[in-house]
C-alpha cells in the first residue's frame, strides 16, 4: 500500500506541477496523474483498493469542510432573492441534465452501467464545487460584491440540497415512503443531537482549548468522528460521509470555523488527490 501511495503521489505532485504552468487546476494534475500510473499507461499499480480507502477520508473532511461553511442564519440574511434562486436553482438544472443525457443515451452514447447513472450524472452536473468557487471569488476580490453574495448564498443551498440526496440515494433501489421518512427521521435526530452538543457542550470544550490551535483541530476533528460513529450504529445507519457534513454544519456558527477549515483543507487536499487517483487506477 505504502509503494502504491508513493507512486501516486509522486505522479500527482509532478503533472500538477506541469498543469499549474498553464493555469490550470490542480484537480487536472490529480487525475492524469492516475491515468499515467494506472494500468492504462504505466501500469505501476495494478490494484487501487489500498488508496481507495485512505482517499475515502477526503470525502468526509471534503463534507465537513462545507458543513463548516453551511450558515443558515447568513443565507437567511442574504434576502428572498437569494432564497428563492437558492431554492429553485439545483431542481432546474437536475432536470435539464437529465433531459440532456436522457437525450445522449438513446443516441447511443453509454456514460456507464446502472438505472440511476442519468440521475447521477444530472444531480452531479446541477452542483458546484463550493471550496472552488470561492477560493476564486476571494482571488478575484468578489467575494463582498452582489454577485459574489448571491454565488455564495445559491453555493450554500446547493449545499443543502446535498443533504437531500444523500439522505434519499440509500433508498433510489427500493423508494418505498416509509424508508425514506426513516432516513430523513434518523438524519433529523442525529441533527438534534450535534446541535445539542454543539450548544451546550461544544462551547465550553474548546473554550478550554482556544489557547491551542493544535488542540482545536484535534477536537474539530474528534468531533467530526464521534458524530460519524453516532451515524454508524445500527439504530441509525446513516453514511458518515452525510454525518460529517452534519458535524461541520453543527459548528459553522463557531467563530473559529473559518481558521479550522483552512487548516483541515492541506489534509484534505492530499486525500483529494488518492481519491482521483484511485478511480482511475481501477481497470
Amino acid at each position: 500500500m505504502i509503494v502504491n501511495v508513493a507512486y501516486t503521489t509522486l505522479s500527482a505532485g509532478l503533472i500538477s506541477l506541469f498543469v499549474h504552468f498553464f493555469g490550470q487546476p490542480l484537480l487536472l494534475g490529480y487525475i492524469l496523474g492516475g491515468v499515467l500510473v494506472g494500468p492504462q499507461c504505466l501500469g505501476l499499480i495494478k490494484n487501487a483498493v489500498e488508496i481507495d480507502t485512505i482517499s475515502e477520508l477526503g470525502l468526509i473532511l471534503l463534507l465537513f469542510m462545507i458543513g463548516l461553511e453551511l450558515d443558515v442564519s447568513e443565507v437567511l440574511r442574504m434576502g428572498s432573492v437569494v432564497c428563492i434562486t437558492g431554492l429553485v436553482q439545483f431542481p432546474i438544472c437536475l432536470t435539464c441534465h437529465y433531459a440532456f443525457f436522457s437525450a445522449l443515451i438513446a443516441a447511443g452514447i453509454n456514460f456507464g452501467e446502472g438505472e440511476f447513472t442519468t440521475l447521477y450524472l444530472s444531480g452531479c452536473c446541477g452542483i458546484s464545487s463550493t471550496m472552488i468557487v470561492v477560493k476564486l471569488l476571494s482571488q478575484k476580490m468578489e467575494t463582498d460584491t452582489a454577485a459574489g453574495r448571491l454565488t455564495i448564498g445559491i453555493l450554500i443551498f446547493q449545499d443543502m440540497w446535498c443533504i437531500i440526496m444523500m439522505a434519499i440515494q440509500p433508498n433510489l433501489a427500493d423508494p418505498e415512503f416509509t424508508g425514506i421518512v426513516k432516513t430523513f427521521g434518523m438524519m433529523f435526530a442525529l441533527l438534534c443531537i450535534a446541535f445539542a452538543y454543539s450548544k451546550y457542550v461544544l462551547p465550553a470544550v474548546f473554550q478550554a482549548a482556544s489557547n491551542s490551535l493544535e488542540l482545536l483541530l484535534i477536537l474539530a476533528m474528534a468531533w467530526c468522528f464521534f458524530v460519524c460513529c453516532i451515524a454508524i450504529l445500527p439504530f441509525f445507519n446513516l453514511s458518515m460521509a452525510l454525518a460529517a457534513l452534519i458535524a461541520g454544519t453543527s459548528m459553522a456558527t463557531f467563530p473559529y470555523s473559518t481558521e479550522l477549515n483552512g487548516k483541515i483543507k492541506y489534509s484534505r487536499f492530499f486525500c483529494d488527490a488518492l481519491l482521483c487517483i484511485s478511480r482511475n487506477d481501477d481497470p
